[in-house]
């Protein structure tokens, strides 16, 4: 009996003692948890590089200052008629009339002289164009003669104008026109004003018609909007819900590049600080909205920021042991024009850019594939599942190489044609800016994505999807 009262003791005594700790995983060692933790970086980065508006703006005013078109309308083709060239006794013209259909002018025509040569387009009664418009920057406000000041026998005029600005709000400077200079000028008149780098006005002239307009491209628009609905039909038919969510993604994106991402380098903010915040709120923005809020849409997430890290530091790097300038194209040396652009630091953000679209691609991918692997086996040990995810990845980063140099290679494709017929040796080619540029980017495109296929395998290993149906 004393034996069994103890054993009834000993019964009691466990009923109410607690249960022995269980060694679970401390709920903030989770991916979901550093996703939220640098997500709010990525925010106070996105509030603290917020752009002002107002560079921007000033870079507009300087290209409408300088000549430059700031405004298209739209143009029908109407005559067509073939002549010699004015001033030419054996070169053929196109004279071209556009009759304006959009914006104040519109019911006029405008006419416009093009040499036959072979970079003139073609063009067809009734086919829309697109015209650039200068509109007039000024007016007349009063001409006064009087002796010029290198010769005062010669009388030259003082003319005040009334400048305006693009965005609201008049000004007046005097310009002191040599003899020729006012011809056609009176009071009340609108006119191009024409600036030097130093804001000084070097030249006026009488707006009118054929000073406003210009040809500038065929119109398309109506095509792209159709070739654009196709494309959104194939995703949405082939992915259904999950097509209509990247078709979000993708236009989220572009709202984060042209609204925040753009004017904050116009801005004067570091690029490389700009270009991983942007890239990193696109990565947000796409991987989620398009996979959803599962564990390997973060999982994926987390190992394209660490590679986005990766890509620009070897950016910033390799553009300044490059020693590139940035002039690469005629665009970019258009920028010199504007106040404060770093054009270098322009070419270190469009590498961050370019390479975080293919990033994308590899770390769902890997992601998944290390899921898919654990729901077919899950005794499978970590080890193995790292090894086996690690040899899809190295399949994938093999087709990846391939696809980014095509891809840089086909858009540089007539100036790869220049090179060859030049005859110049493969190391001159590729010693040139423009081609040593298209070298970087795949370079350092490639080495990103090889990071992030270790890194994001790794990640997935850890951290396994429990949802079934993921994916």
């Amino acid at each position: 009996m004393a034996d069994s009262g103890g054993s009834d003791d000993l019964d009691s005594w466990a009923n109410f003692s607690p249960e022995p700790p269980i060694d679970r995983p401390k709920r903030w060692a989770t991916p979901e948890y550093l996703a939220v933790g640098i997500g709010v970086l990525v925010v106070l980065g996105i509030f603290w590089f917020w752009p002002s508006g107002s560079a921007g703006q000033s870079a507009a005013d300087e290209l409408s200052s300088l000549g430059i078109p700031s405004e298209l309308t739209e143009a029908t083709v109407s005559v067509i008629s073939e002549a010699t060239c004015v001033g030419s006794t054996d070169l053929p013209c196109a004279t071209v009339e556009f009759l304006i259909r959009t914006g104040p002018d519109s019911g006029r025509i405008y006419i416009q002289e093009m040499p036959q040569v072979d970079t003139t387009p073609e063009f067809t009664v009734g086919q829309k164009v697109v015209l650039s418009r200068v509109p007039a920057n000024g007016a007349v406000r009063s001409i006064e003669p009087g002796p010029c000041e290198f010769d005062p026998s010669v009388e030259c005029s003082t003319v005040g104008l009334r400048l305006r600005s693009p965005v609201g709000g008049e000004s007046s400077v005097d310009f002191t026109a040599f003899p020729g200079q006012d011809e056609g000028l009176r009071v009340g008149a609108d006119v191009h004003v024409l600036f030097a780098e130093d804001d000084t006005v070097v030249g006026v002239s009488l707006a009118s018609i054929q000073s406003t307009y210009q040809y500038a491209d065929s119109q398309r628009r109506s095509f792209l909007f159709v070739l654009i609905a196709i494309f959104a039909a194939a995703v949405i038919a082939f992915a259904r819900w999950r097509g209509v969510a990247a078709l979000a993604g993708l236009g989220l994106s572009l709202i984060v590049v042209v609204v925040w991402l753009i004017p904050s380098l116009l801005d004067g903010n570091p690029p490389a600080w700009v270009a991983l915040v942007g890239a990193s709120a696109i990565a947000y923005l796409a991987l989620y909205i398009s996979h959803g809020f599962t564990r390997t849409s973060t999982v994926a997430l987390l190992g394209t920021l660490g590679a986005l890290s990766l890509t620009t530091l070897l950016s910033t790097i390799t553009v300044q042991l490059g020693n590139f300038t940035g002039f690469t194209s005629e665009e970019s040396t258009l920028l010199l024009l504007l106040d404060g652009i770093d054009v270098r630091g322009l070419l270190l953000a469009g590498i961050v850019i370019g390479a975080a679209g293919a990033l994308d691609d590899v770390t769902v991918t890997q992601a998944s594939a290390v899921g898919q692997l654990r729901r077919a086996d899950s005794d499978l040990k970590a080890l193995e599942l790292f090894t086996r995810g690690m040899l899809i990845g190295k399949a994938h980063v093999g087709s990846i190489v391939n696809t980014l140099m095509l891809a840089y290679l086909g858009a540089a494709l007539p100036l790869t044609i220049l090179f060859v017929v030049s005859q110049q040796s493969l190391g001159s080619v590729a010693n040139s800016e423009v081609v040593a540029v298209e070298i970087v980017r795949t370079v350092v495109g490639t080495l990103g994505i090889i990071a992030a296929v270790p890194f994001t395998t790794w990640l997935a290993t850890l951290w396994p999807d429990s949802d079934p149906h993921s994916h």
